[in-house]
């Protein structure tokens, strides 16, 4: 059962590496084709994701849903605080070893060598497909079958396992290797609110944005980066002014509270389920069905003493 388990999410996660090299491939034979680049290539591991999770509902697997969503932004900028002073920190940290900053000079060169129409188009694809699809994959099916593990454990390796599928940076030598560790920390930010809400719209939202200042600043310039980020940071400390002060005073907080166990439960569940189709179409033995039944009865078990204790 495990071993099926992992065999899908190294699938998926095999398509994306797959799907990556695909688009930056027909972006190479012409930059003209990078959106039918980008589409065939995302197209992939998000046909193996919905093939792999239909049977549930695709979105509301996922975690595309109005439940949790209230309380997925609410993390998101309460974590804000926490992870854009370590990418700050890291940035700052890799440009005084290296003598200059990897992601500048990722903005220089694409500056220099792209026409301005990409960044047009780059603005609208780093919501779709790029945001949508890549959380899809690593916080709605990979990270949500890592859960039963345990969040921390499942946080981490999703977040590694996003982070070296980007394999591009590599491209700019010694340097682009260190934008693995910044990638690796925003990842870990939205595995954790997706893993504290079991609700995907907030991280779809910030990976977006994060890309799309890309173009914001191509357009408009560093100072229009900094007011979008002094803005988030206001949101951010309304945020954890709210969770500090006002929250648990409203009469559906004690729904609220069973959102952050939501994905990990339904996770295991969803595992109870393969293991009763495995049984019946007799891939394991009834031994090993009782006592894989036994193993995921107590995680639930534990699951729900953990929540009456929270």
């Amino acid at each position: 059962m495990e071993r099926t388990r992992n065999g899908l999410i190294l699938t998926v996660w095999a398509s994306c590496f797959m799907g990556m090299a695909l688009s930056r491939a027909v972006g190479r034979i012409s930059l003209s084709l990078t959106p039918l680049g980008d589409g065939l290539g995302y197209s992939l591991p998000l046909f193996l994701v919905f093939r792999f999770t239909k049977r549930g509902g695709f979105w509301k697997s996922v975690g595309i849903r109005k439940e949790g969503l209230s309380p997925g932004f609410l993390w998101l900028f309460v974590l804000f605080l926490l992870f854009s002073f370590l990418i700050a920190f890291y940035g700052k940290a890799v440009a005084l070893v290296l003598g200059e900053d990897p992601a500048e000079e990722m903005f220089r060169r694409m500056k220099e060598e792209l026409p301005t129409w990409y960044f047009v188009y780059f603005a609208f694809a780093s919501f779709l497909p790029v945001a949508l699809v890549e959380e899809v994959t690593f916080r709605g099916f990979i990270l949500r079958e890592l859960l039963p593990m345990g969040p921390m454990r499942a946080i981490f390796l999703s977040s590694l396992m996003h982070s070296l599928s980007h394999l591009w940076y590599a491209e700019l030598g010694v340097p682009g290797l260190t934008m693995f560790g910044s990638a690796f920390l925003f990842f870990l930010w939205m595995g954790m609110v997706y893993a504290k809400t079991g609700n995907l719209i907030a991280p779809i939202f910030m990976h977006g944005l994060n890309n799309f200042s890309l173009s914001l600043r191509f357009f408009l310039g560093e100072g229009a980066v900094e007011v979008l980020f002094l803005f988030l940071l206001f949101l951010s400390w309304l945020s954890l002014l709210y969770l500090l002060f006002f929250r648990g005073k409203g009469p559906r907080e004690e729904g609220r509270k069973e959102e952050g166990f939501r994905a990990r439960e339904e996770g295991l569940k969803r595992m109870m389920e393969r293991l009763d189709s495995f049984r019946k179409e007799g891939k394991i033995s009834e031994e090993e069905w009782k006592r894989l039944k036994g193993v995921y009865k107590t995680r639930l078990e534990e699951l729900e003493r953990e929540k009456s204790g929270k």
